[in-house]
């Protein structure tokens, strides 16, 4: 039979949203993650694959791996995690040392000069150059989250970022941030707590963002040490007291800022010289600035610490609410370990609430739009425009880096992002997908290739975009859908001008849906 032509006529968008918002397995959506409507997902996994907490057919074990540990399934690495096994795959990503990704990094550093510039270098141009150096770290950052073949290196770097987060417009940060990118948060990223924990106290960005710089002797300045104690290491219920925070405060005074070079600086004359006493230690006086490092290694060692740390990698990488079995266990490593990170990475990969549970989490929006930029771009499709598009889209959804105001970072719960505007403004990116210029940054046209009529251009994309098993309800409603939009029936050979046409169309819809937004 010979493949016709049809012409594609305006889909009509109010049946598209309904059909993203009450169909592909949306009201199990909202029905089951925490603080979208539901009771909450978590608790512990199947032992063998099952439907997932939405009710979707669960991806593969290989997918889930490559999906928990990137901002996105890349053809690639998909191939890669078949290829060796995902035992192979994780602890090569873990080895973050050993992917080249030197393609990537001369790439950032012709296009975002300023991401990689130290205090000193930005003053000399500041504030003229505030918005250029704004736009060089968030775009580096982004390029490196879409592009970088280290992935699970690049998951932890915006982890401990967030982590330690700092609101990047604010005052001077903008000089002092792209520091404590590149010195602070990417050199330790994936070495121990103790050392990340140390670099932090030590980052002039930290030490301005949360006022330390001021903190001086008979005048302490308590915001960095209440941020310290409930942010960074022991939590809320960590088990310390006003008293604590007042006394790591004074251990504290002293550390600032050296006007002249943006640097580090600790002024003795500045530090209270007498005896502290922080969670039952004593820490003799005399110290100087070994009072706030005798602090860091105390709270690097403390049992809440361990826990706290372990709870957030466990959300991250597994469930809002994680077991508390898994918690137990990544906690328990970080204490044997001294907070080593390749080694609580290790335990929380080999679990297997990590390997057999899936679509726990949904993805904020730096993934989802990371997601849809891995499944059409290979690693040296890069953008013409320095990721302005994509600091554009961010800002509409919500989350751009570095622009999270208070100390906590962006909440990493369903319950936040899982609003009706939330997803609304995804549904519309996903539609934009068909808009020329939008186009060029996402050839879907790759998604159908070799599709020769309604039901294969379906198939296709579930393959290309989901990579995992769409419902059979699921897929009888999207070929239904296309039937009655195009008047043509499913197996009808359409010519392929036609198939390039349908395919943002089709692959908005399944972006759109809980099988491309749950991990």
């Amino acid at each position: 039979m010979k493949a016709i032509k049809v012409k594609i006529p305006p889909f009509d968008r109010r049946r598209f949203l309904a059909l993203s918002g009450q169909g592909l397995g949306y009201s199990a959506l909202v029905a089951s993650l925490p603080g979208c409507g539901g009771s909450g997902g978590g608790g512990a996994p199947a032992p063998t694959p099952a439907p997932t907490p939405a009710g979707l057919p669960p991806a593969s074990a290989e997918v889930l791996a490559v999906q928990r540990t990137s901002f996105g399934a890349s053809q690639g690495a998909l191939a890669e995690v078949q290829a060796v096994g995902i035992d192979a795959f994780l602890e090569q990503q873990i080895d973050y040392t050993t992917i080249d990704d030197s393609v990537v990094e001369a790439e950032v550093a012709a296009r975002f000069p300023l991401a990689n510039a130290d205090p000193a270098t930005l003053r000399n141009d500041f504030p003229n150059n505030f918005q250029n150096i704004v736009e060089d770290l968030v775009g580096a950052t982004l390029f490196r989250e879409f592009f970088s073949p280290r992935q699970l290196y690049e998951v932890m770097v915006e982890f401990w970022t967030n982590h330690f987060s700092i609101h990047l417009i604010n005052g001077v940060i903008p000089l002092l941030k792209p520091q404590d990118d590149f010195a602070v948060i990417r050199p330790n990223a994936m070495r121990s707590f103790a050392e990340i924990l140390h670099a932090s106290a030590k980052s002039p960005a930290m030490l301005y963002y949360l006022d330390n710089f001021l903190n001086f002797a008979g005048a302490p300045q308590e915001n960095y040490a209440r941020e310290l104690l409930e942010l960074h290491t022991l939590g809320v219920d960590g088990g310390y007291t006003e008293d604590d925070v007042k006394e790591v405060a004074r251990c504290f005074t002293g550390w600032t800022i050296d006007q002249n070079t943006g640097q580090f600086l600790f002024v003795p004359i500045l530090h209270d010289p007498g005896t502290k006493v922080v969670l039952g230690t004593v820490i003799p006086p005399g110290g100087g600035i070994t009072d706030g490092e005798t602090v860091l290694d105390l709270l690097a060692a403390h049992p809440s610490t361990a826990r706290f740390i372990a709870t957030k990698l466990c959300r991250r990488f597994v469930a809002d609410d994680p077991p508390g079995e898994l918690v137990d266990e990544v906690a328990a490593a970080f204490e044997q370990s001294n907070g080593d990170i390749p080694t609580l990475l290790r335990t929380l990969f080999a679990s297997d609430a990590f390997r057999e549970s899936g679509d726990m989490k949904l993805g904020r929006p730096m993934e989802f739009l990371g997601r849809l930029v891995r499944a059409f771009n290979g690693p040296t499709d890069f953008p013409a425009d320095d990721a302005r598009l994509y600091f554009a889209v961010l800002n509409i959804l919500g989350q751009i880096p570095f622009y999270w105001i208070p100390p906590n970072g962006y909440p990493d719960v369903a319950g936040y992002w899982g609003s009706t505007s939330g997803f609304l403004n995804r549904w519309r990116l996903a539609l934009a997908l068909n808009v020329p210029a939008i186009r060029e940054y996402f050839p879907v046209e790759q998604a159908v290739a070799g599709a020769m009529n309604l039901a294969e251009v379906i198939d296709s994309t579930v393959d290309f975009v989901l990579h995992r098993e769409l419902a059979a309800e699921d897929r009888e409603l999207v070929l239904t859908w296309l039937e009655d939009e195009l008047g043509i029936d499913r197996d009808v050979p359409l010519d392929a001008a036609t198939v390039d046409a349908l395919a943002p169309f089709v692959v908005a819809l399944f972006v759109s849906s809980p099988y491309f937004q749950l991990r």
